[in-house]
């Protein structure tokens, strides 16, 4: 009788689902049919917003129920799917009261390797962080001097053109600077008037109304004035605790809830790395565009600059897409201003584009270094799906999120051809 070659020992060795299927007991089938049932109550509660009570109940039912068959395999992913939705869910909820807790973790996130290198040079840890806050109040000491009344002076103007524009119709119908231009791309006048009355002027009162309750609103409400106001306190205050420990908190993460899992760490270590380069990366080279767009148009005195120049600055953020949301933006902006509409339009168009050329081709190649290794395709589509659902912070988060997700995807293409093959090791 011929032996069996060592191939169909490997793969069968290396096919631990089938031996489940034929080993699994009568209890816990139970438990898995049950806990998928809670799962799918689970997503149901949350989508429907029952409230905490429930989804507790029901997330503490599903673990109850899976922790005795907890060191299966698909008991144990049953169990950490609905933990882990049940605590998304809940720091989606609390967004609002946890965003001081989120920006501090952030700043601490991106400085904690600049800590750590000067700790490591003999400065002692709290010396760095304490350093690092007082540059975070000395900048809001800066902005709030420099920056902040500037941008009121221009959304004051922008919102005084904007009154006088809506007051009389009639007479903007026959002056307004929106019917001559729509003239000079060559539409009649006769349809440009009916395009400004019925199409135009209704958006532009109903964006002026908007605006207007939103001020009201924020001056009614003191309490939300309050509430920014002691986040920007608490900001630096969270960021220094955070920073002092952030070693501790790798550790904890490290040995605690990844196990010291050697293939966890890697996963976790890559998606560092992507993740804190592109932070990094793009704060830095969106506030280097930010300064050069702010001064550029300040030089040919273009109206609203500073504002201007900020949402550059944000709109950097967003890559590809973003520049034509900017440009878009300042053109309703100039529509508003006195001067001539399209030479301020043509600097705009130009400071754009050669800010995105020198981006592109020198700033951020220097400062985060190699790409986020995505197709410009996968970039622009992951910048449509995530901005449907989250709507301007997805086009802020859609590049790194997408990033991660892709290289979580290349990982398991590997390490499944990595079993197929006949040895039976695992690449890189």
């Amino acid at each position: 009788m011929s032996e069996l070659p060592a191939e169909y020992h490997a793969r069968k060795v290396r096919r631990p689902h089938i031996a489940l299927r034929r080993t699994i007991r009568p209890q816990e089938m139970f438990a898995l049919v049950g806990g998928f049932a809670l799962y799918g109550l689970l997503l149901y509660t949350v989508s429907a917003n029952y409230g905490l009570v429930i989804d507790f109940f029901v997330v503490s039912a599903l673990v109850f129920l899976l922790y005795p068959f907890r060191h299966e395999i698909v008991s144990r992913r049953v169990m950490q799917l609905g933990v882990g939705t049940f605590l998304l869910w809940l720091c989606i909820t609390l967004m609002g009261v946890l965003f001081p807790f989120i920006a501090a973790f952030i700043i601490a996130y991106i400085l904690s390797p600049m800590v750590l290198w000067f700790q490591r040079r003999g400065i002692p840890r709290w010396s760095t962080s304490v350093t690092v806050v007082l540059i975070i109040i000395g900048g809001y000491v800066l902005i709030g001097f420099y920056v902040i009344p500037p941008v009121i002076d221009e959304i004051n103007n922008l919102w005084t053109a904007a009154q006088a524009m809506l007051r009389d119709a009639n007479k903007l119908l026959e002056k307004d600077r929106l019917t001559e231009q729509l003239t000079r791309l060559g539409i009649p006048k006769k349809q440009a008037q009916e395009l400004v009355v019925n199409q135009i002027l209704p958006q532009l009162k109903g964006l002026g109304l908007w605006l207007a309750n939103s001020l009201i609103e924020v001056v009614k409400n003191l309490t939300t004035v309050l509430e920014g106001v002691f986040n920007l306190i608490a900001i630096p205050v969270l960021a220094l605790y955070m920073m002092l420990d952030f070693e501790r908190l790798r550790g904890f993460v490290r040995r605690v809830l990844l196990r010291d899992n050697k293939r966890y760490v890697h996963l976790v270590r890559r998606t560092d790395h992507i993740i804190s380069n592109y932070l990094r990366g793009i704060l830095t080279t969106s506030s280097i565009v930010a300064v050069l767009a702010t001064t550029t148009l300040v030089l040919f005195d273009v109206p609203y600059a500073v504002v201007i120049g900020i949402l550059t600055g944000v709109c950097n953020f967003i890559p590809t897409i973003g520049m034509f949301m900017n440009l878009g933006i300042a053109m309703v902006f100039y529509l508003f201003a006195p001067g001539d509409f399209w030479m301020h339009t043509l600097i705009t168009t130009g400071m754009i584009g050669g800010l995105h050329a020198l981006n592109a081709y020198l700033i951020e190649p220097n400062i985060i270094g190699e790409s986020v290794g995505l197709h410009p395709v996968v970039m622009i589509a992951s910048l449509f799906v995530f901005a449907h659902f989250f709507g301007f912070f997805g086009l802020v988060v859609a590049v790194p999120i997408t990033a991660v997700m892709v290289m979580l995807l290349r990982e398991w293409y590997q390490r499944s051809v990595a079993l197929r093959s006949p040895s039976g090791h695992l690449s890189g």
